[in-house]
């Protein structure tokens, strides 16, 4: 039986299938457990057949959250997502063709299908990598230094390109800017009070012993501190802002060489690049990785930054000094990250 977000989903693959002269089409859709690691969206495999026809194998992203949770996040769902795709990835490569980038150094963007922004009936539909070998890090296993170093440099090629964009077309930065705007948790936002009262449930649910630490810990995440973090720094980026393993996929090509593409860019917003890469670091690794890695990926990532910039014509000391980026690091709270590099 056909569910109302499959059906939301089918209605979508039909437009995809009469775009690309499909006739007669047959769709085949399995919905993909998440096992926690998503709440906003109903995620599918899909295909589209025709006689004569090579398959289409597409990933697809059903919007979930209802009219209540909507109205606590204050934020549209799945709407931040096309535009990357239909506009901001169209740019990049229009900047990447101007400067005659490599193939081996662009970023590797997956094919985009279609969208729907219906209300309640939002859906994305992109290539399935996992039908061309890609898969997922196990995001309950730490990061090691060939996959770290790989979804470094994917992450320097993004952020060049916005340095790039910006800079090349300013009034367009500017309207992609109020297109990925992240709402802020002012006083009037639901979602400080969801907050409070999330906060108060798990203390319901822990051990008498450790609630006094309960408190303490939330601390961390007032919204006042919380979004300082959100904030662009001396050098505005259109950030990834949810960079981490769960949200990157790999494989290892038949050179032997493992490649890393990245993925769902719902939650882009202007931003610190230091943030994409303590979050990337922080959310993938153990500290045993990071006692022994964790100022060589701070300076590989500069490294691969200022390769990137050079390639789009671009003087790295000019666009984004390494003591801009020493300054950003700081801002958002090196000192505190590095109290915490032996522990996970």
């Amino acid at each position: 039986m056909t569910d109302a977000r499959e059906q939301v989903l089918r209605e979508l693959l039909q437009k995809i299938a009469a775009e690309n002269n499909y006739e007669n089409p047959e769709f085949e859709t399995a919905l993909v457990p998440t096992t926690g690691a998503n709440f906003s969206s109903q995620l599918f495999h899909a295909t589209i057949k025709s006689t004569d026809k090579d398959d289409i194998n597409v990933f697809a992203k059903v919007a979930v959250i209802g009219e209540t949770m909507r109205k606590q996040v204050g934020s549209p769902m799945l709407d931040i997502e096309p535009y990357f795709y239909t506009k901001l990835a169209t740019k990049y490569k229009e900047i990447e063709d101007k400067h005659d980038v490599p193939e081996e150094h662009r970023l590797f963007v997956p094919k985009f299908y279609g969208y729907s922004i219906e209300y309640l009936k939002e859906v994305v539909v992109m290539q399935d990598l996992s039908k061309d070998g890609f898969v997922t890090y196990d995001r309950f296993k730490s990061i090691d230094w060939d996959y770290a170093s790989k979804a470094i440099e994917e992450m320097a090629k993004l952020h060049a390109l916005s340095i790039a964009h910006q800079k090349e077309y300013p009034d367009d930065f500017e309207e992609a800017k109020k297109v990925i705007k992240r709402p802020l948790f002012d006083a009037n936002n639901p979602i400080r009070e969801l907050f409070t009262q999330r906060v108060a449930q798990v203390l319901e649910m822990t051990r008498e012993e450790n609630r006094a630490k309960i408190p303490k810990f939330f601390e961390t995440f007032d919204p006042n501190q919380f979004m300082k973090f959100y904030m662009p720094n001396k050098r505005p980026v259109i950030i990834h802002s949810d960079y981490r393993p769960s949200n990157l996929m790999h494989k290892i090509n038949e050179d032997g060489k493992l490649q890393v593409v990245v993925v769902d860019y719902q939650t882009m917003h202007v931003g610190s690049v230091a943030m994409d890469l303590l979050y990337f670091i922080f959310t993938g690794s153990d500290g045993a990785f990071r006692m022994k890695h964790y100022d060589q990926l701070i300076d590989y990532y500069y490294e691969n930054l200022s390769a990137a910039l050079k390639r789009l014509n671009l003087d790295p000391e000019e666009a984004f000094p390494r003591s801009v980026f020493d300054e950003e690091l700081k801002e958002v709270g090196v000192p505190e990250f590095k109290a915490s590099i032996g522990t996970r």
